[in-house]
């Protein structure tokens, strides 16, 4: 009898642990497919996620300040670089450009100039191409003027049917420095009254003087992020997940990361802050097809060149790179 009761409590005890095994079993399965349900709908959330980064982008201050190197100038001048093209246009308020521009005393140098006929060129002029945009050099210290016959060398006139001149190479003659820098200007030399020339593209290029970097005239004013893919990003998940670096190219080889955090307008140095520029559904929410507009106020730190890096809220990261970050 007693052998018996052994035997039924052995194999209770043996059913029980069967049983308990095959509950920690389907337990474990169901956990297992949940994870695997998880994981696969973290995976598809990625995959089907994508954003386009552009900017909107400006000259910086420093390019368009007009400085006027000598007393009698009547118009100041604006920095141009070597191999980087400058535009311009010449109408009735605004009948002479000038450029400055420092390089290697005794280098030589050449102009290339370009007529553009568009608007506010007068019909019957941009039908002929009967107007005049004219380059003379001045060289160093002499003034700015656009009264007559105030001619510089080389120089040219681009009158009926001409549209395009290169110059000789002349030779850059005297020592120059930012306070008296060699200088011409754009005008239109043989005609006394106002009135609309049109626009034109003047490129300075100097032998022996690398072409200047984008990032020493133009930077970002905005970024904007389309989204392109198909997963939407709610209020709650951009403000709280939302992470944003920017990587500076300080030097050579050199760079420096910044981590700004949101802000609100107006912005504070080493902040941030966005819309949704085309928010018409689920407003806040960032949603297939619309376009976040964001401004980064990095005021104090060195105006140059580097890269944006944007991680999203589903942990999905994305980069830009910028010739430089605006000033507020």
């Amino acid at each position: 009898m007693g052998t018996s009761i052994s035997a039924l409590l052995i194999i209770s005890v043996l059913l029980t642990a069967v049983v308990i095994m095959f509950k920690a079993n389907q337990i474990g399965a169901e956990l297992l497919a949940v994870a695997n349900k998880s994981a696969a709908e973290t995976i598809a959330d990625r995959v089907s996620t994508k954003i386009e980064i552009s900017s909107t982008q400006d000259f910086k201050a420093s390019y368009e300040l007009a400085t006027k190197h000598n007393p009698n100038d009547t118009e100041g001048c604006k920095p141009i670089y070597s191999g980087l093209s400058r535009q311009g246009i010449l109408i009735t308020t605004n009948e002479i450009d000038c450029f400055w521009f420092i390089g290697p005393e005794g280098a030589t140098a050449r102009f290339t100039l370009d007529k553009i006929m568009t608007s506010p060129v007068e019909t019957d002029k941009r039908a002929t191409g009967n107007s005049q945009v004219s380059l003379d050099y001045l060289g160093l210290g002499a003034e700015i003027s656009n009264a007559p016959q105030t001619y510089g060398n080389p120089f040219t006139d681009l009158n009926s049917g001409n549209y395009h001149w290169v110059s000789s190479g002349f030779t850059l003659t005297g020592a120059s420095t930012e306070e008296n820098p060699y200088r011409f200007k754009i005008w239109s030399a043989t005609v006394h009254e106002a009135r609309n020339e049109g626009g034109y593209s003047v490129l300075l290029t100097i032998d022996g003087v690398d072409s200047k970097d984008l990032s020493a005239v133009a930077c970002v004013k905005n970024f904007h992020w389309k989204n392109s893919g198909s997963t939407s990003f709610t209020v709650s998940q951009l403000e709280e997940k939302l992470d944003i670096f920017v990587i500076l190219n300080t030097a050579a080889g050199a760079t420096d990361m910044k981590v700004p955090v949101k802000g609100s307008v107006p912005l504070q140095s080493s902040q941030w802050a966005y819309s949704i520029s085309n928010d018409n559904y689920q407003v806040g929410v960032f949603n297939p097809g619309e376009i976040i507009t964001m401004t980064i106020n990095l005021d104090d730190e060195p105006q140059v060149a580097g890269t944006l890096l944007v991680t999203l809220p589903n942990g999905v990261g994305t980069s830009y790179s910028f010739p430089s970050i605006c000033t507020m």
